[in-house]
């Protein structure tokens, strides 16, 4: 009898143990997420001190989530799924959790990993009316707010509606931080600019500036500050745009990349050359992108000083650069391929199928050889190409400048003799279009036209392509000299590339711009694009 009793408290005392080491593994994950949204070096370090062998599968699926997001919010890059997985197996099956939502949202990350952006909204979408029904206004706007991120790639005004949205809620809640204020004008800020609405975009910069001021934290001064000096240059006002730069980059003092690269934009903007290479020279760019962006300006700032051979030297740098980025995006999809089809010969060998899992594995891993191996002899062949035609630009414009020089001589000798040169000169202007042609298959060259430029296209066109300017005013006289001028560029059949060239902004930008320009010439047919029309016109 007594044996028992002893049997009988010692069982006690150890459900005791486990139940307190339990609940203290609850606490610990429970503090390690309060802390993750705000010190995520203190919830990291928390984190890392657990026993993850002495977790149950819920707390594990906790421990995953908490990690991942500390992860997330401290910026670092997360590429690798196996956390996020664990945490969204359990809680696939545990919907009722209150963290589901949450889960749904780090999940998306993972989806934008594989390059599935539907599945990225799918579960955006489903995050958002959880949170909802469980009245979790802090989950809900965060999974908006990512939500519109995706949009802004498949469907510019739904993202547009969403970020509305996202500032109302914001405005509804009593405590929100400043911070997620302000954040939220900057994304309805940035999602009029995307639908080219320039004024509105400003009106809304203006009040993200506003409320930045009342807070007096520089960090976020100094980001609404960038974007106002990106949407003053879009505008026009360079004067303007190069004010914010400088303000940015003074609130930063200096020390931020992004920073650095706008104020050398905006210098560049008003033709100071030589601030601009300044700034570049002491520059402090951390990736491979980040260098690319540094070499690619000051390739463009020597291409107006009529620097030729230091172009060239800052474009071969730029092209190393992209490199360098190209093979590190590869090998990074490589390992991860790598690791899921390891992960998938696992479960293979497990089912009794390890015989086809080597095959499998083989296999790919042969393709991925083989198509390795072809991409790399495409962009070498493709590099050394474009160095062909750099060169050949270069002497293509030196040869034009000595012309214009000698017919200027000639002009001031005999206005009969100059006004004979030019009617020839006028003649001869097919080479524009040879030169924008050339252009045409670089994307990492700025193209810049003068007036006289555009004037010569025009000119051209006109004589060539059945009066198309002049008709094209005739018919939409709503157009604006802008307007006509991308219509001309169009005509000319230059690719989205060299489009963002000349408008120095992004090929998604120039997507959002030709989709928003079919109304301005009534195109109601949806799958009629705007290129469509202008090049059957």
């Amino acid at each position: 009898m007594r044996k028992v009793s002893l049997y009988i408290i010692f069982a006690f005392v150890m459900a005791s143990v486990f139940v307190s080491c339990h609940q203290s593994h609850k606490k610990v994950l429970n503090h390690a997420y309060r802390l993750a949204e705000f010190t995520t070096d203190s919830s990291l370090a928390i984190l890392n001190r657990i026993d993850k062998s002495k977790l149950s599968e819920e707390d594990m699926a906790k421990y995953a989530l908490v990690y991942y997001m500390a992860q997330d919010k401290s910026g670092l890059d997360v590429d690798n799924d196996s956390l996020i997985r664990i945490a969204y197996n359990w809680y696939e099956k545990h919907q009722e959790d209150s963290l589901y939502a949450l889960c749904l949202n780090y999940m998306e990350k993972y989806c934008l990993l594989v390059d599935s952006l539907e599945q990225a909204k799918a579960c955006l979408e489903k995050s958002y009316y959880i949170s909802d029904s469980l009245h979790n206004q802090e989950v809900k706007c965060l999974a908006l707010s990512k939500l519109i991120e995706v949009e802004e790639r498949l469907a510019p005004y739904k993202a547009l509606n969403y970020a509305k949205t996202l500032v109302k809620m914001y405005d509804e809640i009593p405590d929100v931080t400043i911070h997620n204020e302000v954040a939220a004008h900057v994304q309805l800020c940035e999602n009029f600019w995307y639908v080219d609405s320039l004024q509105r975009a400003l009106e809304e910069g203006k009040i993200a500036q506003k409320i930045a001021r009342r807070s007096g934290n520089s960090v976020l001064m100094s980001a609404v500050a960038q974007d106002l000096s990106n949407i003053f240059e879009d505008l026009g006002e360079k004067d303007s745009c190069l004010f914010y730069a400088r303000q940015a980059y003074d609130l930063q003092h200096g020390k931020i990349f992004s920073c650095q690269l706008a104020l050398a934009s905006a210098y560049m903007a008003v033709d100071s050359l030589k601030q601009a290479l300044e700034i570049l020279k002491s520059s402090s760019p951390i990736t491979a992108e980040d260098r690319y962006s540094v070499f690619y300006f000051q390739s463009q700032a020597a291409m107006k000083s009529l620097d030729y051979e230091t172009a060239k030297v800052c474009n071969d740098s730029a092209y190393q650069c992209l490199e360098e980025m190209y093979q590190t995006a590869l090998r990074d999809k490589t390992s991860y391929y790598t690791s899921l089809l390891r992960k998938e010969s696992e479960k293979a060998k497990i089912q009794g199928e390890a015989k086809m899992q080597r095959c499998v594995f083989a296999l790919t891993i042969f393709l991925g050889f083989l198509i390795i191996s072809f991409v790399l002899y495409v962009y070498k062949s493709y590099r050394k190409q474009s160095l062909v035609r750099l060169e050949h630009e270069r002497e293509i414009y030196c040869q034009k400048q000595q012309m214009l020089k000698k017919l200027h001589q000639k002009e001031l000798s005999h206005k009969e003799v100059q006004l004979s040169i030019m009617r020839n000169y006028l003649q001869k202007q097919i080479d524009v279009v040879e030169r924008l042609g050339s252009y045409a298959s670089n994307a990492n060259k700025r193209i810049i036209l003068s007036e006289d430029d555009w004037k010569e296209i025009e000119v051209f066109l006109d004589s060539v392509e059945d009066l198309f300017v002049t008709r094209l005013k005739q018919q939409h006289p709503n157009l604006s000299k802008s307007d006509l001028r991308l219509m001309m560029l169009l005509r000319l059949k230059l690719s989205q590339k060299a489009l963002a060239s000349v408008y120095c902004i992004s090929e998604k930008a120039i997507k959002q711009k030709l989709f928003l320009y079919k109304d301005k010439v009534g195109i109601k047919n949806e799958r009629f694009s705007l290129r469509n029309y202008i090049e059957n016109f």
